[in-house]
């Protein structure tokens, strides 16, 4: 470089780069004589402009990437940390469960408060083993010691929670510090995929679940309590409640509420109102397979100091107006089936049965009262978000790699008919009659759709 003095570098660049300068000195036509190192100056200065003028775009970019990531990362951590942990998975009939397993069962269970749930009982699942077709027990083992148990029910190439589409909460009931090999069960099973709606805990998920809240009313402090802080939450609802409660006190003063065990002749009678709703919902059935009902009799039948089935009901005289049957373990209980007598609708009898159970539960020491994870409307000004539990599979994505939101929706309504059908039917007659079924919901909610916009007034 040439020797200037009195001038800096900067000033070089300046003098160099002024196109007015380099007009009147080479003429308009010529073109300047730029050194290499000026050349790579401009270079720099352009490069920083443009990661200025884009830092904002790379940084949202970097943590879009980052948050897909993350969890794929996580679920891989996870999974490798398992995989030095359980060695193999051994499985045998449910009902083949040895008094010494039981008691790990119990043992593993009691450590987990997220399992405190009728569901997780050994009592339920010896109840439902000799009805649930295709019933297993998986044993995680680390060496020749067993660390966890999975019970599921096998349909095809599909493994579900036994006792599905029944069973609200299912998991693998596993030792402190060990978590579930999912690839290794499947493996063992012989099996393709692992279906779960309801799944406690996501430990060894190799995918992204959906995620749920359980809807639970928890009664700490007393029911007036409770019920003076879910009034603050929801003024509306219980001022709607409370007119109804002055409507049936009106109409119809000999109502009575009871607390009972429940009868063949009181599960009948639910049983017989949830399949109307069903055919006119145009859900699927889950009664009419046989095997669910043979569950549900069992379960009632079962007098156990576990888990066992109590109703609370509404009777008019020698009527019965509204039942929920209920499953109790301890200080939890779950609302499982509720039904009500349609001519009585206008009362709302199922909120004031809801209701009542609450008060006169709590009052005979149960704590948590779980009303699944499901998203009906009228759980939420009774509920709070309770502990997390996860829908999906492992194996196969659950969700069309589509960015149509419609799309992803009308899919996941498939999979979910098809999961409950898949639990229900195992026979050949009862798919094909489900499909059939199937057609004929799609067919009716087409023609009302189509009569719907006929109504709509010409704009």
């Amino acid at each position: 470089m040439p020797n200037l003095p009195n001038q800096s570098v900067c000033q070089i660049h300046t003098h160099l780069l002024d196109h007015q300068h380099l007009r009147s000195s080479f003429g308009t036509c010529a073109r300047p004589y730029l050194p290499k190192w000026t050349k790579r100056a401009q270079k720099s200065q352009k490069r920083d402009k443009l990661l200025g003028r884009n830092r904002v775009q790379f940084r949202v970019m970097f943590l879009r990437v980052g948050q897909i990531l993350l969890p794929w990362v996580k679920a891989l951590s996870r999974r490798i940390c398992t995989m030095t942990k359980v060695t193999h998975v051994s499985v045998a009939s449910l009902d083949g469960i040895t008094e010494t397993e039981e008691a790990l069962f119990c043992a593993f269970r009691v450590s987990n408060p997220d399992l405190a749930s009728p569901y997780f009982s050994a009592d339920f699942l010896k109840a439902i083993a000799p009805h649930t077709p295709g019933s297993m027990l998986a044993r995680f083992h680390d060496g020749d010691e067993i660390v966890g148990f999975f019970a599921y029910q096998k349909r095809g190439q599909s493994l579900q929670p036994a006792g599905a589409p029944l069973a609200d909460y299912h998991a693998a009931v596993m030792k402190t510090g060990y978590a579930p090999d999912w690839s290794l069960l499947l493996a063992a099973a012989g099996a393709k995929r692992l279906e779960f709606n309801g799944l406690i805990g996501a430990e060894g998920l190799d995918r992204a679940p959906i995620v749920k809240h359980r809807q639970i009313a928890a009664i700490t402090d007393g029911f007036e309590s409770w019920f003076a802080a879910q009034k603050a939450r929801a003024p509306k609802y219980f001022k709607n409640l409370g007119r109804c409660t002055r409507n049936v006190a009106k109409d119809l003063p000999e109502l009575k509420f009871e607390w009972t065990d429940v009868s063949p002749a009181l599960l009948d009678w639910v049983l017989t109102l949830k399949v109307d709703q069903y055919k006119r919902s145009g859900m699927h059935d889950v009664f009419s397979c046989g095997w669910t009902r043979d569950l549900l009799f069992a379960l009632a039948e079962q007098k156990s100091t576990g888990s066992s089935l109590r109703a609370g009901i509404y009777r008019r005289g020698d009527e019965l107006v509204a039942a929920e049957i209920c499953m109790i373990d301890g200080e939890d209980l779950h609302f499982w089936f509720p039904a009500y007598n349609p001519a009585y609708s206008r009362y709302s009898p199922g909120l004031l049965l809801t209701f009542d159970i609450i008060r006169h539960a709590s009052d005979l020491g149960f704590k948590v009262f779980d009303f699944g994870s499901g998203g009906e409307a009228y759980k939420s000004p009774m509920t709070i978000d309770g502990p997390l539990c996860y829908e999906g599979q492992v194996g196969q994505a659950l969700t069309l790699p589509l960015k149509s939101e419609g799309l992803q929706r009308a899919w996941l309504s498939v999979w979910r008919r098809a999961h409950i059908v898949r639990a229900c039917e195992v026979s050949i007659k009862g798919q094909v009659m489900a499909c059939l079924r199937l057609i004929e919901r799609a067919q009716i909610r087409a023609r009302a759709r189509f009569a719907a916009r006929l109504r709509q007034p010409a704009t």
